[in-house]
């Protein structure tokens, strides 16, 4: 359950719509809630999987080159503790 306050004029523009299509104010408030959330979940979930590619297209031989050779260095600043 879910309750929403709404300034006069956006309820009595619903209200209207509603009663033009002969729905309840609810019904009309349920569907463009679920509208905005399937539009913006799907947007969010489109960027997640952009960004997930373009890290995957990252692991370059000179993106290992640099990770090995900071392990490298890690262990040697390591041996000399």
């Amino acid at each position: 359950m879910l309750g929403v306050r709404l300034d006069t004029e956006l309820e009595e523009r619903l209200a209207a719509v509603a009663r033009t299509q002969g729905r309840s104010k609810s019904d009309i408030a349920r569907e463009a809630v679920r509208r905005y959330v399937d539009l913006h979940d799907e947007a969010y979930r489109r960027e997640a999987r952009r960004q997930s590619t373009r890290a995957s297209k990252r692991d370059t031989p000179e993106d290992f080159a640099f990770w090995n050779a900071l392990a490298r260095e890690s262990d040697a600043q390591g041996d000399q503790a």
